[in-house]
C-alpha cells in the first residue's frame, strides 16, 4: 500500500472509530450539551484543528518511534513496546482522573498505535491518533481529558455523563478500541 494510501486511510480509521464511540453514547443518551458561552470563528476553528495535527505527531514520534523504535534497539521491541503503553499511559495521568477505564482505553490505544507503528510506520500511526482527536474535538467532546478544554477548546461542549475524563473512559469506547485491535491483529495473522 502507497504511505498516501496508508495515511488517508489512517485518518479515516481513527476519526470513524472515534465516530462510533459517540454515536453509541448519543444512543445510549450519555451525552450532555452544555451551551457554548461563545462560538467559535472559522479562523479559530481551523486554527485549533491544525494544532491537533502536530500534537498527534509529536506524541507518535515520542512514545512509538523513539521509545518502541529506537528504545527496541537497546532493550528489546517487547520491553520497549510495554514501556510505551506504559508511558503513554501515565502521560495522560495530568489531563483528569483517570478511572480504570480511561486507563484500560488509553493502554489498549497505545496498543493498537503500537501495532500501526510497527507495521505501517510513524507517519501512518500519527494519522490514526490524529483521526482520533480530530473527530473527537469536532464533534465537541474533550480531547484526553475534561482538564484540556480550556486549552483546546472545541467547537462544541459535549460532556459524557459520569465521566470526568471525557468518552475515552467510556466502555463504549472500549468495545470500539477492541474491535479495532481485533481487527489489527487478523490483519497481521489472518491464520489465528
Amino acid at each position: 500500500m502507497r504511505l498516501e494510501n496508508a495515511l488517508g486511510l489512517a485518518l479515516a480509521s481513527g476519526f470513524f472509530a472515534f465516530f462510533v464511540v459517540s454515536l453509541i453514547l448519543t444512543v445510549l443518551r450519555q451525552v450532555e450539551r452544555v451551551p457554548q458561552e461563545r462560538s467559535m470563528g472559522g479562523a479559530r476553528f481551523f486554527g485549533t484543528a491544525l494544532l491537533l495535527l502536530p500534537m498527534a505527531v509529536i506524541e507518535e514520534f515520542l512514545f512509538r518511534w523513539l521509545i518502541i523504535g529506537q528504545g527496541g534497539r537497546l532493550v528489546g521491541v517487547v520491553p520497549a513496546f510495554l514501556a510505551s503503553v506504559a508511558l503513554f499511559t501515565l502521560a495522560h495521568r495530568g489531563n483528569g482522573r483517570l478511572s480504570f477505564g480511561a486507563i484500560f482505553n488509553l493502554a489498549v490505544v497505545s496498543v493498537i498505535l503500537g501495532f500501526v507503528y510497527l507495521r505501517w510506520g510513524v507517519w501512518v500511526a500519527s494519522a490514526a491518533h490524529a483521526g482520533w482527536n480530530l473527530a473527537e474535538w469536532g464533534l465537541g467532546y474533550t480531547v484526553s481529558g475534561e482538564k484540556n478544554r480550556r486549552l483546546i477548546p472545541a467547537p462544541a461542549h459535549r460532556e459524557v455523563k459520569g465521566e470526568p475524563f471525557g468518552p475515552e473512559a467510556h466502555w463504549s469506547a472500549s468495545v470500539v478500541l477492541l474491535t479495532v485491535l481485533v481487527i489489527l491483529i487478523d490483519l497481521h495473522h489472518p491464520h489465528l
